[in-house]
């Protein structure tokens, strides 16, 4: 009963570390049984032959069983391990499509630093706001493009040796990028906040934050370096 409790709990945390990180759950929660039961018949296998090498007689199911449960623990533990340290991905949950309600730090945690914003999106507040209240009725359909646009993120040499810059949408993380690297991602929400950093932006400022609208089948290009945005680089894109 109580492998069983471990087995549960083990396929939902490793489920939850997927999402975080960009992957599709299911791969990694076939993986934690995969891993937990094959190790497990493994090590009952390994136990039950040793146990006949050393002519254990009735102990001999102990010692297997032993073995069995040795198994699945480390199962259990490289499940975790790999699904804790799975690459960045671009994955949506699949009630959430458009990964937009489901945003950690995302456009509800964000609003007053969103408006508080001296950059003209304050004449639009109460259309804002009017959008914001059809998002959170949940028999409304999200604000979200037609046609998915395409983000480009070029992480540019200099400013320093072996670090990487971690890169958020909507403060979902997105990838991790070290200098000379880039990569591309497609969204389908017209409005968004790239973060560089952290999920949520900073006050003020727009070297670690660009707030944008994307345009169906839109081609966005987005340069930094060394922890910063560099908007006097970016392309194609409406602020």
């Amino acid at each position: 009963m109580l492998e069983i409790i471990c087995l549960i709990w083990l396929w939902r945390v490793n489920g939850k570390h997927a999402i975080e990180r960009g992957q599709n759950p299911k791969k990694y929660r076939a993986l934690t049984l995969g891993l937990w039961f094959g190790l497990e018949f493994t090590g009952t296998f390994v136990g039950a032959w040793l146990m006949q090498l050393l002519n254990a007689g009735d102990n001999a199911f102990y010692g297997a069983y032993v073995f069995g449960i040795i198994g699945a623990a480390i199962g259990g533990f490289t499940s975790y391990w790999v699904a804790k340290k799975a690459p960045m991905g671009n994955y949506r949950p699949e009630d959430q499509p458009n990964g937009w309600n489901n945003q950690s730090g995302g456009w509800n945690q964000s609003q007053n630093g969103w408006d508080n914003q001296q950059n003209g999106w304050n004449q639009n507040q109460n259309v804002w706001n009017n959008q914001q209240n059809v998002l959170e009725q949940p028999q409304q359909e999200p604000d979200c493009l037609f046609a998915p646009a395409t983000i480009h993120i070029i992480e540019e040499e200099g400013g320093y040796t072996g670090g990487q810059d971690a890169f958020f949408l909507n403060g979902r993380p997105i990838c991790s990028l070290r200098p000379g690297s880039e990569y591309t991602f497609t969204t389908y929400a017209k409005k968004n906040v790239l973060t560089i950093g952290r999920p949520t932006p900073e006050l003020s400022d727009d070297t670690t934050a660009l707030k944008f609208i994307a345009g169906e089948k839109g081609q966005i290009e987005i340069h930094a370096c060394a922890g910063r945005l560099l908007p006097g680089k970016f392309s194609n894109y409406t602020a």
